[in-house]
């Protein structure tokens, strides 16, 4: 082999080599970076779980809660409408009483007028045809 192909086999493997040292150290250092990367990302997703988590326990306690005030709310309405119908029901009954001891007060007071009409039409003298 002629010394000149040596020489040039040589350069070009020592230009390989010089290109290639920075290039490797480059992703050396890109490897470390990504590392320490995915260290703290891991320890920021580990908080991020932990704090999903709670906050999915504290809506479970928030919705056991708030289902048993719905259903007292549910109760406490019930108990209403119920006292609404009984307070209807003794409405209608005291309207109806009072309609029928007016009818009875006016059919008395109607009788009473009739036989005071009588006696009064009695009481008086008759005038001679």
């Amino acid at each position: 082999m002629p010394i000149a192909l040596e020489i040039t086999i040589i350069a070009v493997l020592v230009a390989l080599v010089a290109g290639l040292l920075p290039l490797l150290h480059q992703l050396r250092r890109t490897a470390r970076g990504l590392d320490l990367f995915l260290l703290s990302a891991r320890k920021d997703l580990t908080q991020i779980a932990e704090d999903v988590h709670a906050s999915r326990l504290r809506m479970d306690h928030l919705a056991g809660a708030l289902q048993v005030t719905l259903s007292e709310v549910a109760a406490f309405a019930t108990s209403i409408g119920e006292v609404g119908d009984t307070l209807n029901d003794l409405h209608t009954r005291f309207k109806n009483t009072i309609e029928s001891a007016s009818r009875n007060i006016g059919g008395i007071i109607g009788g009473v007028s009739s036989v005071l009409t009588f006696f009064k039409s009695k009481q008086t003298p008759q005038e001679p045809e």
